[in-house]
């Protein structure tokens, strides 16, 4: 990559690593909350539903936060997400979002409820698993949960990516920061999906030719050269660059 390039990345990623992104993000929900614990939460369910046309995923995430109220966390812990599944009319089919089911979505706040009845925070859960990456221990966490990829697999693991990219960086601007006890911003991955991995083809940063973990890591490590020690940061450089590109 050229210096000149690399000099546009970087101005990219302060244009757009700024509070005004947040609006328009699936992040502006988590952003509701200022208790850890209340973040956390909001920001996992909101990472984990983010699948397909950004617009579907706003509405379906604010939606459900008017059902937490004002904490998602006493949500979780007083099991009031069941009501969720009580209140869909019998007979009809039990959808919550896309290939998600209202019964899914207990599950996830089911291995939440029991994640902070051991612990103390879901950062202290996920340091407490043996596993050596934050994308791993979170597989370990949530496994057999819908929509989590099974540890081992190809998936490139981009919501799970994300959710951590908003926990673990450190600048407080659009992420929040908050892992900052047992995390680095160097363990992160780039959340990688079908349009990042182009961009990143077309910047060289990858060979990859389909987006895998494999393809994610190489990404993030091209990315280091140009962002150390906080490589998740390109985020913001990609993201610019797809705004820009031709102007």
């Amino acid at each position: 990559m050229d210096e000149q390039l690399t000099a546009k990345l970087k101005e990219w990623a302060g244009t757009y690593n700024v509070k005004s992104f947040i609006p328009d993000d699936p992040v502006q929900f988590p952003h509701r909350f200022t208790e850890k614990r209340d973040i956390e939460i909001s920001a996992f369910i909101t990472s984990w539903i983010s699948y397909g046309r950004r617009e579907l995923i706003l509405r379906k995430a604010d939606w459900l936060h008017s059902r937490m109220g004002g904490s998602p966390y006493e949500w979780v812990l007083s099991g009031r997400y069941r009501e969720l599944v009580s209140d869909v009319p019998a007979g009809k089919r039990d959808t919550f979002y896309r290939f998600y089911t209202h019964s899914d979505l207990c599950a996830l706040c089911d291995r939440l409820k029991e994640i902070y009845g051991r612990y103390d925070s879901l950062e202290d859960a996920s340091a407490a698993s043996p596993y050596p990456n934050p994308v791993l221990k979170l597989q370990d966490l949530f496994s057999g949960i819908n929509g989590i990829p099974v540890m081992g697999g190809t998936s490139a693991c981009k919501r799970l990516a994300m959710f951590l990219r908003w926990m673990i960086r450190t600048d407080g601007i659009v992420d929040f920061g908050i892992w900052q006890t047992a995390f680095h911003p160097r363990q992160l991955i780039i959340p990688l999906d079908t349009h990042v991995h182009q961009i990143s083809l077309e910047l060289g940063l990858t060979q990859q030719r389909t987006a895998t973990l494999k393809t994610a890591l190489e990404i993030t490590g091209a990315l280091s050269h140009i962002f150390p020690d906080d490589p998740c940061l390109g985020d913001f450089a990609l993201f610019g660059y797809d705004i820009n590109k031709g102007k």
